[in-house]
């Protein structure tokens, strides 16, 4: 196989690479990029010139800075602000030594469990204030039955492995029960395009949950539309707003999300 013809080091491949660099962090939340990944970033397209990147000279250049440090074909980040870096993003690490054989998989399998697990407590978040609302704190009885057998099913059930057990009804459904709920309560999310938008989303993500939970892997290309899926929700919702408030999206932003 012949070599690949490496481009000179300037400043424009650096600050490309530095761009690469706050993906991968942000991507993975992670403080760790790998040097074999950079130009490839899950659910984007890979460049194809950074195969001609001096990769290995930029981050020993960025190492020289001490903004980071060189571990063979790693580059741990030591100045986010340097490669501007959204720490916010950055929240998962990792605190036990990963088998090589998964380690780019698991990465991308956090960031599915971790998306989904949040829009899914959202929603639950969302019709608990709704249901209390309209109901009372009793609201349990209105349910549709399926759901209240789900709730009375789960609580039933003895785990001495949990810490802390769950209190909320809600937190003992599924997402299928809570697509159900909302079927049962319209009023909750009053515009038709909102509604049906949302109950697909539920369908997609409870199929991507149930795939995660059984070990199998998700692949990379899905993950930018699970996180589109799970923005909308958090959208439609309202609950992208620190404190619960619905706001409706518009048609255009319904229109440019994948259903």
């Amino acid at each position: 196989m012949a070599s690949v013809r490496k481009i000179p080091l300037s400043e424009s491949v650096l600050n490309m690479i530095q761009a690469q660099v706050k993906m991968h962090c942000e991507v993975f939340a992670a403080d760790t990029v790998y040097l074999d990944t950079i130009g490839n970033v899950p659910g984007g397209r890979t460049l194809v010139e950074s195969h001609n990147w001096p990769v290995r000279e930029a981050f020993e250049y960025f190492q020289n800075l001490g903004v980071g440090r060189l571990e063979g074909d790693s580059f741990k980040v030591l100045n986010p602000d340097y490669f501007r870096v959204n720490t916010n993003q950055v929240s998962v690490s990792i605190s036990f030594f990963i088998d090589e054989r998964i380690r780019s998989d698991l990465l991308v399998m956090l960031d599915v469990y971790a998306q989904v697990f949040d829009a899914e407590n959202r929603i639950r978040f969302f019709l608990n204030q709704k249901l209390q609302d309209k109901f009372g704190p009793d609201y349990i009885f209105y349910l549709p039955q399926h759901v209240q057998e789900r709730i009375d099913h789960e609580k039933s059930r003895t785990s001495c492995y949990v810490i802390d057990p769950r209190k909320g009804d809600l937190e003992f459904t599924h997402l299928s029960d809570l697509k159900r709920i909302i079927v049962a309560n319209e009023e909750f999310i009053a515009d038709n395009l909102s509604r049906s938008v949302l109950l697909d989303k539920l369908d997609y993500l409870n199929s991507i949950r149930n795939l995660a939970a059984h070990n199998n892997l998700i692949e990379a290309s899905e993950i930018t539309r699970i996180r589109d899926n799970c923005e909308i929700v958090r959208l439609i919702t309202g609950t992208e707003l620190p404190a619960i408030k619905q706001t409706q999206p518009t048609e255009e932003q319904l229109s440019s999300i994948d259903i």
